[in-house]
Protein backbone atom coordinates (compact mmCIF):
# COMPACT_ATOMS: atom_id res chain seq x y z
CA UNK A 1 0.00 0.00 0.00
CA UNK A 2 2.76 2.24 0.77
CA UNK A 3 4.69 1.57 -2.28
CA UNK A 4 1.37 2.13 -4.04
CA UNK A 5 0.99 5.77 -2.55
CA UNK A 6 4.39 6.48 -2.99
CA UNK A 7 4.35 5.58 -6.90
CA UNK A 8 1.17 8.16 -7.11
CA UNK A 9 3.14 11.34 -5.17
CA UNK A 10 5.82 11.11 -7.26
CA UNK A 11 3.60 10.83 -10.60
CA UNK A 12 1.63 13.27 -9.58
CA UNK A 13 5.11 15.55 -8.99
CA UNK A 14 5.91 14.89 -12.38
CA UNK A 15 3.05 16.27 -13.56
CA UNK A 16 3.20 19.42 -12.23
CA UNK A 17 6.85 19.89 -13.74
CA UNK A 18 6.38 19.86 -17.10
CA UNK A 19 7.68 22.04 -19.06
CA UNK A 20 5.00 23.80 -20.94
CA UNK A 21 7.06 26.81 -22.95
CA UNK A 22 10.66 29.16 -22.49
CA UNK A 23 10.99 32.69 -21.69
CA UNK A 24 13.96 35.18 -21.35
CA UNK A 25 14.55 37.58 -18.10
CA UNK A 26 14.46 40.39 -19.04
CA UNK A 27 15.94 43.16 -16.14
CA UNK A 28 19.86 43.01 -15.47
CA UNK A 29 20.07 40.74 -13.00
CA UNK A 30 17.41 38.85 -10.44
CA UNK A 31 16.16 35.75 -7.96
CA UNK A 32 14.16 32.48 -8.73
CA UNK A 33 12.31 32.80 -5.24
CA UNK A 34 11.31 29.58 -3.04
CA UNK A 35 8.04 31.23 -3.08
CA UNK A 36 5.61 33.60 -4.43
CA UNK A 37 6.68 36.74 -2.61
CA UNK A 38 9.62 39.18 -3.16
CA UNK A 39 10.66 39.07 0.15
CA UNK A 40 10.95 34.87 0.24
CA UNK A 41 14.55 33.46 0.13
CA UNK A 42 16.64 33.05 -3.17
CA UNK A 43 17.48 29.61 -4.74
CA UNK A 44 19.43 30.96 -7.62
CA UNK A 45 20.49 34.43 -9.24
CA UNK A 46 19.53 34.71 -12.68
CA UNK A 47 20.56 37.48 -15.31
CA UNK A 48 19.47 39.29 -18.33
CA UNK A 49 18.52 37.15 -21.49
CA UNK A 50 18.66 34.17 -19.29
CA UNK A 51 16.45 31.46 -20.85
CA UNK A 52 13.98 29.71 -18.23
CA UNK A 53 11.79 26.71 -18.84
CA UNK A 54 8.22 27.51 -18.01
CA UNK A 55 6.36 24.98 -15.94
CA UNK A 56 3.06 24.00 -15.58
CA UNK A 57 1.66 23.79 -12.70
CA UNK A 58 -1.53 25.21 -10.03
CA UNK A 59 -1.03 28.64 -9.96
CA UNK A 60 -3.53 30.94 -9.05
CA UNK A 61 -1.41 33.98 -9.16
CA UNK A 62 -0.58 35.66 -12.82
CA UNK A 63 1.76 37.53 -11.36
CA UNK A 64 4.00 34.57 -10.56
CA UNK A 65 5.64 32.34 -13.18
CA UNK A 66 6.96 28.22 -11.83
CA UNK A 67 10.31 28.00 -13.27
CA UNK A 68 13.18 26.12 -13.97
CA UNK A 69 16.68 27.45 -14.54
CA UNK A 70 19.47 24.81 -14.06
CA UNK A 71 18.65 21.91 -10.98
CA UNK A 72 16.47 24.95 -9.21
CA UNK A 73 12.04 25.42 -9.09
CA UNK A 74 10.77 28.16 -7.67
CA UNK A 75 9.55 31.20 -8.90
CA UNK A 76 10.05 34.85 -11.31
CA UNK A 77 7.41 38.09 -11.46
CA UNK A 78 6.11 37.56 -14.62
CA UNK A 79 6.68 41.06 -15.91
CA UNK A 80 10.39 39.71 -15.74
CA UNK A 81 10.04 37.90 -18.78
CA UNK A 82 10.16 38.28 -22.52
CA UNK A 83 8.89 35.52 -25.06
CA UNK A 84 11.85 37.30 -27.23
CA UNK A 85 15.67 37.12 -26.35
CA UNK A 86 15.79 41.19 -24.90
CA UNK A 87 18.67 43.62 -25.91
CA UNK A 88 20.70 43.75 -22.12
CA UNK A 89 23.21 45.66 -20.85
CA UNK A 90 25.59 42.95 -20.31
CA UNK A 91 25.83 41.94 -24.56
CA UNK A 92 25.72 45.78 -25.34
CA UNK A 93 28.81 46.53 -23.11
CA UNK A 94 30.64 43.54 -22.44
CA UNK A 95 33.60 45.03 -21.64
CA UNK A 96 32.47 47.75 -19.16
CA UNK A 97 30.50 44.68 -17.65
CA UNK A 98 33.18 42.75 -17.46
CA UNK A 99 35.40 45.18 -15.79
CA UNK A 100 33.28 45.81 -12.89
CA UNK A 101 33.82 42.11 -11.77
CA UNK A 102 30.67 41.81 -9.97
CA UNK A 103 30.97 39.07 -6.91
CA UNK A 104 28.23 36.87 -6.05
CA UNK A 105 27.40 38.89 -3.11
CA UNK A 106 27.04 42.22 -5.00
CA UNK A 107 24.95 40.16 -8.12
CA UNK A 108 22.68 39.15 -5.35
CA UNK A 109 22.21 42.82 -3.77
CA UNK A 110 21.63 44.00 -7.29
CA UNK A 111 18.69 41.11 -7.90
CA UNK A 112 17.50 42.05 -4.14
CA UNK A 113 17.12 45.67 -6.18
CA UNK A 114 15.33 44.96 -9.08
CA UNK A 115 12.49 42.77 -7.18
CA UNK A 116 12.07 46.21 -5.47
CA UNK A 117 12.14 48.51 -8.16
CA UNK A 118 8.24 48.94 -9.36
CA UNK A 119 7.98 49.68 -13.11
CA UNK A 120 5.75 51.05 -15.41
CA UNK A 121 4.50 54.73 -15.55
CA UNK A 122 3.65 57.26 -12.80
CA UNK A 123 0.10 58.14 -12.32
CA UNK A 124 0.87 61.57 -11.14
CA UNK A 125 -0.32 64.11 -13.12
Amino acid sequence: MKLVLILCLFFSMQANSKVIGRKYFNQFLGHVHKNMSIGSSSLTIIQCSQSLEILSSNINDPDWMYVSVGDEKGYVQAHFLSEKKPDCFQARYPRFYNQMELDITEMYLWGRLYDQYLLGKSKVK
